[in-house]
């Protein structure tokens, strides 16, 4: 066998050709698959061979099977070939009224609580045929994005995040407030600072961490709580909140929910916090894509996510 060519050398039309010869394992069978004469595909795979230097398919008995180069090949070469027809093909227009499309999600349990049921009620009203797959935000959520797996997150600016192909945007700002329920025995009718800093806090920490913004602000001011629990979703902390002595500080749409389904009291953090900041994440890839853009566009100023009014 000849030493293979360079690169340049490939026919890309004989990519196709390599997948079906390696997926068949059989010249008649991806012959008929190409749409092409046996003997043409002979030829191609007697090119194939010559070219990338491994004869890629070699006969078991009655049957065919690959050399560990043409296995590697066949495993490497679908995502391959997918991955070049999205660079070569024009972004086309999406119409959300008529596209039968999935769409996937990576997210925290915010999303859930505050905005999946609007999304779902809009969906139904402009886009019948769309469907969604909600997944958790998590470590493996870069790369499913850069495999095209994922088509947006939604996550907090303070997740860490690589930027290597991917694509990132704040669609949302929403200050905190504070949760407590509402016969707490140590709030009066306001929440002083010196109050709160006595209080048993519960800290949700989506990413394991031991402290959090409040933590940050009461330390420039030389101040400390004391966090009593820390939990890993923003669904339990409500109902832990209306039962138990603990408060909260939460976004503002994670309080009114609470307010809505437990009737705990919300007050406004007796201490100036950043606004929480939302950032979507998307494939560098999906920049011009017209379904990627419609799907963005759900989430900008005004949208899905907006800031409920204190009630």
């Amino acid at each position: 066998m000849s030493a293979p060519a360079e690169l340049g050398a490939l026919n890309l039309n004989l990519l196709p050709v390599l997948a079906a010869l390696l997926e068949e394992r059989s010249v008649s069978k991806a012959a008929r698959r190409a749409g092409v004469s046996q003997s043409a595909m002979s030829h191609s795979l007697a090119k194939l061979r010559e070219l990338l230097g491994d004869p890629l398919l070699v006969p078991a008995g009655r049957v065919m099977t690959t050399t560990p180069h043409g296995a590697r090949l066949a495993a490497k070469l679908p995502a391959l070939l997918r991955d070049l027809r999205d660079v070569v093909t024009p972004p086309t227009a999406f119409d959300p009224r008529t596209a039968e499309r999935s769409f996937t999600i990576a997210t925290f349990d915010y999303f859930e609580i505050t905005t999946l049921r609007r999304m779902l009620a809009q969906l139904a009203r402009d886009a019948p045929r769309v469907r969604l797959v909600i997944e958790r935000f998590g470590a493996e959520t870069p790369a499913r994005l850069r495999a095209g797996e994922v088509d947006l997150a939604l996550g907090s600016a303070s997740s860490s995040f690589p930027s290597t192909g991917i694509s990132r945007s704040t669609v949302h700002h929403e200050p905190f407030d504070v949760i407590a329920r509402r016969d707490h025995p140590r709030i009066g009718r306001t929440l002083t600072l010196a109050r709160f800093v006595e209080l048993d806090h519960l800290l949700i920490s989506l990413e394991g961490r031991a402290e959090g913004v409040v933590d940050r602000a009461l330390r420039e001011r030389g101040l400390r709580r004391n966090v009593a629990l820390r939990v890993p979703h923003f669904s339990s902390a409500p109902l832990l909140v209306a039962s138990t002595d603990l408060v909260c500080t939460v976004a503002r749409n994670i309080a009114e929910h609470a307010r809505e389904t437990f009737g705990v009291r919300v007050m406004k953090p007796p201490i100036d916090l950043p606004q929480v900041e939302i950032v979507a994440y998307w494939p560098r890839l999906h920049d011009d894509d017209g379904a990627s853009l419609w799907l963005r566009s759900l989430f900008g100023e005004g949208g899905l996510l907006q800031t409920k009014k204190p009630g």
